[in-house]
């Protein structure tokens, strides 16, 4: 995973050589000079490159040719489980492939790398490498940026910052992980630890992530999205100084679903089944959380009922014949899935379980985490 930037071809072929014409008994024969062309130009291929904007400079079919490498770095992000090792030195910054190896290399830890070239998912790579440390370094001044200059992987395998508004991952790994939202654009953000009750409360917060900028390769190795790797929690920090409301609910439709923003009034109106159907008529799907939850009697709190009431009123309601059931109580992660896959379908979870493959409205035009946003 490198830098893309415009490639300097390292092999010089014949049909660059200038040689003139010479009589065989009065200069060295043509021959020879080509012979000579051809051992200058292995050479050239045999060169050891001591700086990664060297290597950054090969295209990808260059890089086969495995060319040997020597250089010095700051570590900027190392996790061997997933075989990750990203360094910087003052000429660029650059993807190590170090799977099948175990050692864990500290941010910061300075190191002499020897490897050989190779072809990565994006760029250049460096794969086979034999890694010492040789001390301690600080970690560069991360580059600010945007999310659509990272997605536009302009700064792969930089060590960056960027700004946006945390949202629950859409991935199962075993790691912290967020799906950070600026306007429209988004970006996955890891850390290699395991996710905590700390880590959950950052969800809906706008926070600043430092990282290493780099690229989501799907099972068919193809390019679906930028990730930035946070070395730890410690690497998000929130903006304003305080992190969402763990108890904040969010309303979420269906990512088809046209609508943005719903006033307390209409969404109450949804809870109390006096409002059933969406625009056209089609039949609105209601899920609330499982009773006796915290967020099922925060949600009730809107219509300023509590379980046994919120019961009873569902029961006098369909003793009235005219169809209407009570909302479906079910688990968050669930709720979610359902609207993902239900176009009108629409729910009240915990905004820590919220993806990205759903939508969230906007309340009285106040999105979780605002101080005016009225379901906490």
């Amino acid at each position: 995973m490198q830098q893309p930037c415009r490639k300097k071809n390292l092999v010089r072929g014949f049909g660059g050589a200038r040689t003139r014409a010479v009589s065989p008994n009065t200069s060295i024969p043509v021959f020879l000079l080509l012979l000579i062309t051809f051992f200058v130009a292995q050479a050239q291929d045999r060169r050891v490159l001591r700086t990664i904007r060297e290597v950054n400079q090969l295209s990808n079919i260059e890089a086969r040719n495995a060319y040997s490498v020597q250089l010095e770095g700051t570590v900027t992000y190392s996790d061997p489980e997933w075989g990750l090792l990203f360094v910087e030195d003052a000429s660029g910054a650059i993807y190590v492939n170090v799977h099948g190896m175990k050692t864990s290399y500290p941010a910061g830890s300075r190191v002499k790398i020897e490897a050989v070239t190779g072809p990565g998912d994006v760029d250049t790579v460096l794969v086979n490498p034999k890694i010492e440390v040789v001390g301690k370094a600080e970690l560069p001044t991360p580059e600010r940026r945007t999310l659509s200059y990272i997605n536009a992987q302009k700064a792969d395998s930089r060590f960056v910052s960027a700004r946006g508004v945390l949202r629950a991952c859409d991935e199962s790994w075993k790691r912290i992980c967020y799906r950070m939202f600026d306007g429209d654009v988004s970006a996955l953000i890891v850390a290699p630890q395991l996710s905590s009750a700390e880590s959950r409360r950052l969800v809906g917060a706008t926070v600043r992530v430092r990282g290493v900028s780099a690229v989501h390769i799907d099972q068919k190795g193809k390019v679906v999205g930028a990730l930035i790797f946070a070395n730890r929690l410690e690497d998000i920090e929130v903006e304003g100084g305080a992190a969402t409301n763990p108890n904040t609910l969010a309303v979420i439709v269906n990512k088809g679903n046209p609508l943005n923003d719903l006033s307390v009034a209409e969404l109450r109106k949804i809870l109390l089944g006096e409002r059933t159907v969406w625009k056209g008529s089609r039949k609105i799907i209601l899920l609330l959380p499982t009773v006796g939850s915290v967020e099922r009697q925060t949600a009730l709190r809107l219509v300023a009922m509590d379980e046994s009431n919120y019961k009873q009123y569902w029961q006098e309601k369909a003793s009235g014949g005219d169809g209407t059931v009570a909302p479906t109580a079910s688990a968050s992660g669930f709720a979610v899935n359902v609207v993902a896959e239900t176009n009108d379908a629409i729910a009240v979870v915990p905004l820590a379980d919220v993806k990205g493959s759903v939508k969230i409205l906007r309340v009285d035009g106040s999105v979780p985490g605002d101080p005016a946003y009225p379901i906490h």
